[in-house]
């Protein structure tokens, strides 16, 4: 990063400022996926809900509020929404008929489908990028989440990816011969 002028000096540009970019981005990126959600009646909290078990199949309370980093009460009333709607389903553990785990039901898997189509929709709207630019922007991405993850883990000495801001890619379950 290039050297800057302390912030209050006349020479510091905003503008310029990459932490302060990236949380432009960011906030204005939320924004988008919160607005084309609530178009569907998704909250950004069954979104999470929705992309832990697509990253991690069927999934325990616990582990998806160590996924998603929301309190357990409202991922309770997201998943009970969820649930309703017929999204998602909770199946007893086999080995152990107390424990619930919750998964995607084939009209979940639909419905994600259809929010993923949108997103994309939006996105692609929204930031009008060529597939080699998207391509580009997401290989530097990467690259930043990497050096990112790595400084916090030393920083903070953990140790896990779970933590970290690591990411993973996943098909899409029509990608693995699954019917949606």
């Amino acid at each position: 990063m290039a050297a800057r002028t302390a912030p209050g000096a006349d020479a510091f540009d905003l503008a310029t400022f990459l932490p302060y970019r990236l949380s432009a981005l960011s906030g204005l990126t939320q924004r988008l996926l919160e607005a084309t959600l609530a178009r569907s009646g998704v909250t950004v909290a069954q979104w999470r809900v929705y992309l832990c078990l697509l990253m991690n199949g069927p999934s325990h309370l616990n582990g998806i509020v160590a996924f998603t980093h929301l309190p357990q009460s409202s991922l309770s009333r997201s998943i009970a929404a969820m649930h309703d709607r017929g999204l998602v389903r909770n199946a007893r553990d086999a080995t152990d008929r107390r424990i619930a785990r919750i998964e995607i039901t084939a009209k979940g898997r639909r419905h994600l489908a259809a929010l993923t189509a949108e997103i994309d929709a939006a996105c692609a709207d929204a930031f009008r990028l060529s597939p080699a630019e998207e391509a580009r922007l997401i290989r530097r991405l990467d690259v930043l989440i990497e050096r990112l993850s790595a400084w916090r883990e030393r920083e903070n000495g953990m140790g896990s990816t779970a933590r970290s801001g690591a990411i993973r890619r996943v098909s899409s379950g029509a990608d693995r011969g699954e019917s949606t």
